[in-house]
């Protein structure tokens, strides 16, 4: 059968898929624009999945505040190259899922990915995703997705670098919603995405984690040569200090303020002279 000029170029316009794949899917579906549309997706799953593995370094990140300040989401999506991370079509991708992710507040990347997408019930975010790959033909993957309410009064604050790479939300509790406490939120938030804080708190890092990092300063310490003969309770004192080196490094209320060094305290001392508690953080980074 003959595939007319119009209906290549309408099949194009419904799939953004290159202008051969149109011709080929419409003749191995005898002009049925529906089937030809089903077959198109099929071959971009198979695109998808070929290009599963390939590296993504690139992409972008985005944020969503609630008008009230009370609530806030952040996803990162990776692809492979930069220019495809500037493209349009890619570019929108991203911004239709910050908004999906902030009304439909999934908890983790794979119960997004089997929500339904906004913009089309009949899809799930997954199947748009390895439509996107089979159009741009790189492999692209959402990193990391993260949704922030505030406790009571307070509100949720954020940072985007200038990269659009990295990106962190954080929940700050006061007595109130103050532009003051608006731009604190902002900077804890830059600091958040320099110092790379891992934790809220102590009790969050997993205890087979310290031993490992209690094992690791045991070790170092006996292969130091001025350490031998040492009484074990100087020993014990200084693997004490290597855990409280990790724990300020990891911790993000025991880490040092980056922001402006020349106040010389930890995040927890700033947010206490401001009179606000830290509630919850994330940072997103798209590469891992």
């Amino acid at each position: 059968m003959s595939i007319s000029a119009k209906q290549v170029m309408d099949l194009r316009k419904a799939t953004d898929m290159p202008m051969m794949k149109c011709k080929k899917a419409l003749e191995a579906e005898g002009g049925d624009f529906e089937k030809a549309i089903e077959r198109l997706r099929k071959d971009g799953m198979k695109v998808a999945e070929a290009r599963a593995d390939r590296a993504t370094g690139e992409g972008l990140v985005r944020v969503t505040i609630s008008d009230d300040r009370a609530r806030g989401s952040v996803v990162a999506v990776a692809c492979e190259t930069e220019p495809v991370a500037k493209t349009p079509r890619f570019v929108e991708f991203v911004d239709r899922l910050a908004l999906q992710v902030a009304e439909r507040a999934p908890a983790d990347v794979d119960t997004l990915l089997t929500q339904p997408w906004i913009d089309d019930e009949g899809q799930t975010v997954d199947d748009v995703l390895r439509g996107l790959v089979g159009v741009i033909r790189e492999n692209i993957k959402v990193d990391a997705v993260a949704n922030l309410a505030v406790d009571g009064s307070g509100l949720v604050g954020s940072y985007i670098h200038y990269t659009q790479k990295d990106a962190a939300v954080v929940a700050l509790g006061a007595d109130s919603a103050s532009d003051e406490l608006g731009e604190l939120a902002k900077q804890l938030c830059m600091h958040i995405v320099f110092a790379k804080p891992t934790a809220l708190s102590r009790d969050e890092i997993a205890e087979t984690l310290v031993a490992k990092e209690t094992e690791i300063a045991r070790a170092q310490i006996a292969q130091d040569p001025k350490m031998a003969g040492k009484p074990a309770q100087v020993i014990d004192k200084i693997v004490e200090g290597k855990i409280g080196a990790f724990y300020k490094q990891t911790v993000l209320g025991e880490q040092d303020w980056v922001v402006d060094p020349s106040k010389k305290c930890t995040v927890a001392e700033l947010l206490a002279k401001h009179g606000a508690t830290l509630q919850a953080f994330d940072r997103v980074h798209v590469g891992g």
